[in-house]
């Protein structure tokens, strides 16, 4: 089958599993359009762990497969992203049509062009996810789904920040400096000790540029959430860890102060603290750099690492 060309340097990653699933790809796909009464059409762009479609459903309505592959580095999020997206039940989170569990396939609303792709400037470009962003957070319920897969919440996700990027750092032949691994971890540890559970609320924990789409009345959609029990600064943090092209090649100073200046400007929209959206931003920047240099995606893995580094030490 055709896949693109992340979904496959991710099935390599997976090893024998990946090409066990690979194999058995065309029969879920077949049972999948037989049960759910759906023609696959073409796989869509993006994405390292799914399988990704177009779908044309009987009535002539449009809507997206996604079936998750194996476990990839330990990195399996099919049950976080059911979960969250039966919490957020719709706006301003993509539509959940259907979903099975046993096959880990989801049938989700069909939206328009990524932000990415609509050439605005990455000023408007944050603004537009830190506005959908803050519409998406809403409490915790107080009873769980009947489901299996509770979402972690950010305290459990700084401590794993900080074990990640000291292991992978190490494992990967430090392929960061040190101090700038150090700073990575000292933020995780302190937003772990400023979170309060009672506090927490849903968020996306993956919004970035190629993750927030067009809806038919104009607005934006999040897709493809990571799903956490967290503090907004969290989601914040995720939004600003991205954007490093205008960064690469600036002073470091200049580095400094234009990053600082957007967790500011969040900050600022979404009433938050702006130190608490920088110390998530760098360590979600150190341990993406680590993750995607993990999967073999190295020339996009410098990019985070690089201006991390140019960060190290700004505060």
């Amino acid at each position: 089958m055709r896949l693109p060309d992340r979904l496959a340097v991710s099935l390599r990653a997976a090893g024998e599993a990946g090409e066990r699933w690979l194999a058995t790809l065309p029969d879920l796909l077949a049972s999948l359009e037989a049960d759910w009464s759906i023609t696959v059409g073409e796989p869509l762009l993006g994405g390292n762990a799914a399988y990704v479609a177009e779908v044309t459903r009987t009535d002539g309505g449009l809507a997206v497969l996604k079936v998750a592959l194996p476990p990839v580095n330990g990195f399996a999020p099919f049950g976080q992203e059911l979960r969250t997206l039966r919490l957020a039940g719709g706006d301003p989170y993509v539509g959940l049509l259907r979903y099975d569990l046993p096959r880990q396939a989801m049938l989700l609303e069909r939206l328009g062009d990524p932000l990415n792709t609509l050439g605005w400037p990455v000023a408007q470009q944050l603004d537009a996810l830190v506005h959908t962003a803050a519409r998406g957070w809403r409490p915790m319920p107080a009873d769980p789904l009947p489901d299996p897969d509770a979402l972690p919440d950010g305290r459990a996700k700084a401590r794993w920040l900080a074990d990640f990027v000291v292991s992978a750092w190490e494992e990967l032949s430090q392929p960061c400096p040190e101090a700038t691994v150090a700073e990575a971890v000292r933020y995780a540890i302190a937003r772990a000790a400023a979170l309060d559970p009672a506090e927490a609320v849903l968020v996306h924990g993956d919004a970035h540029q190629y993750n927030l789409l067009q809806a038919g009345d104009g607005s934006f959609r999040l897709v493809d959430p990571e799903g956490l029990a967290s503090e907004p600064a969290h989601d914040l943090g995720v939004i600003l860890r991205d954007f490093n092209d205008d960064l690469l090649t600036r002073d470091a100073r200049i580095t400094a102060a234009i990053a600082r200046g957007r967790c500011r400007r969040a900050g600022e929209l979404a009433r938050v603290d702006p130190e608490a959206i920088w110390q998530w931003a760098f360590t979600e920047r150190v341990s993406t750099g680590l993750f995607l240099l993990r999967l073999g995606h190295q020339q996009e893995a410098e990019k985070f690492l690089t201006v991390a580094a140019k960060l190290t030490g700004s505060a």
